[in-house]
């Protein structure tokens, strides 16, 4: 298993200094400028000009202010060594001065890359599992390449999903805590931290203790950031709901193949025009969204299991992709874990796996082509390649949704399965 680990970091070290995303560079002047102004007012008064405004909660600052101070350590560091030793290649130096700091940038999301594949194999102890998200193309193209944090946000959440399962609240709000102050991405996930504590049979006395720990831990993070006339709880929840959950592209959708990309296809349209002269398309996408969520979270309280958590978070995951507007490109990533890890017991969820992994590829390349390869980005970069995408995605959607929890879990190989109840509802965490 360390064999198979030390591979897979090795292909991500080895992509890590070809290319990062434009996105990198949004967060390298986040860095740059709370380094040298400060966070007061970093969300309220700075002017970030031409250089994209913070659209990331706090501790998506505190991650790029530290890259920063380590860059500019490093960078005196290899300075000193560039004058004083003749040997020392200079064009190294120059690399490191113009790129360095986006590069360092990637690095703790390689690190979260792996301590994902190993939480997955202390889950299902599969060296087959292992060896897939070694060398598994989202995770290495959103890491390595793009530079994307999906990796540190569904490993802070997913380690959190499980420590609220084991009643280890205080390491699970943690831990959720920095999944959301990092990304608010994985918000969708709470009502099934919700039903968890419900059928944990939490008390009164014990939520009133998280939720003071939740105040106490937010109002020390945001402090720092908060005009000195506010209060960090009350400026907190202001940013996050006029600042940061709104989003920047208020679009039908946001480079996402998905149910309005099949109608509409990928065009730049703001979602804010009727449907059959009738209802707001925003207003609309929120509707169908919330009825199928609702469903989910009903079938998890109904038949409560460890997989039918799985479930509900690849469920609940794709359903926020494919029927919400704003949705962008890489958003199916939160399905692809839960449902490897559920293939473990079953190999329905392995083919879903597959074709999710699939065109979660084709959606990322459809946006950024790198590396630009001619005859990929011509049978890609169609009309017709977006639809039947999108079409995709929406059945294997309502294939999780639909998916009936007195379904066979078990390992097909088992000639002598349990009934139908209890082959769902098992001990094992996998």
């Amino acid at each position: 298993m360390k064999k198979i680990i030390l591979v897979g970091s090795l292909i991500r070290l080895l992509l890590w200094p070809w290319i990062y995303h434009g996105d990198v560079n949004a967060t390298y002047w986040w860095g740059k400028f709370a380094s040298e102004f400060g966070l007061r007012g970093f969300y309220d008064w700075l002017n970030f000009g031409g250089y994209g405004y913070p659209d990331q909660p706090m501790l998506n600052i505190y991650y790029n202010l530290f890259i920063r101070q380590t860059y500019l350590f490093l960078h005196n560091f290899f300075w000193f060594l560039n004058i004083n030793i003749p040997l020392f290649p200079s064009k190294f130096m120059e690399w490191f001065f113009i790129d360095g700091n986006q590069y360092l940038l990637k690095i703790p999301m390689i690190i979260a890359d792996i301590l994902l594949i190993y939480v997955c194999y202390k889950f299902t102890k599969s060296k087959k599992i292992v060896t897939i998200l070694a060398v598994y193309p989202p995770l290495i193209y959103n890491s390595a390449v793009w530079g994307s944090g999906d990796s540190i946000i569904n490993l802070f959440a997913l380690l959190a999903i499980y420590f609220f399962w084991k009643q280890k609240y205080y390491s699970s709000v943690l831990l959720y805590l920095f999944s959301i102050l990092y990304k608010p991405s994985l918000l969708i996930w709470s009502p099934i931290i919700f039903v968890i504590l419900l059928k944990n049979k939490i008390s009164l006395k014990k939520i009133i203790l998280l939720i003071f720990f939740t105040y106490i831990i937010i109002y020390f993070i945001c402090h720092p950031f908060t005009p000195v006339e506010s209060h960090p709880i009350y400026w907190f929840i202001k940013t996050m709901t006029v600042v940061i959950l709104p989003g920047v592209m208020d679009l039908v959708t946001a480079n996402a193949m998905n149910f309005w990309a099949l109608i509409y296809g990928l065009e730049a349209k703001v979602d804010n025009f009727l449907v059959l002269n009738l209802i707001n398309v925003r207003l609309l996408s929120i509707l169908i969204w919330f009825s199928l969520y609702l469903h989910q979270i009903f079938k998890l309280a109904k038949y409560y299991s460890k997989k039918q958590i799985l479930l509900s978070l690849a469920s609940v995951s794709m359903i926020t992709f494919t029927f919400m507007t704003r949705m962008h490109e890489r958003y199916t990533y939160p399905a692809l874990i839960p449902l490897i890890l559920l293939s473990h017991s079953n190999k329905i969820f392995f083919k879903y796996f597959l074709i999710l992994s699939f065109t979660h590829i084709i959606n990322v390349y459809y946006v950024w082509q790198i590396p630009s390869i001619s005859p990929l980005i011509k049978i890609i970069d169609t009309d017709f390649t977006v639809r039947l995408t999108s079409l995709v995605n929406i059945l294997i959607t309502l294939k999780l949704v639909f998916f009936s929890p007195n379904i066979n879990t078990t390992n097909t190989k088992n000639k002598n399965p349990p009934p139908p109840k209890q082959r769902y509802l098992s001990n094992n965490f996998i």
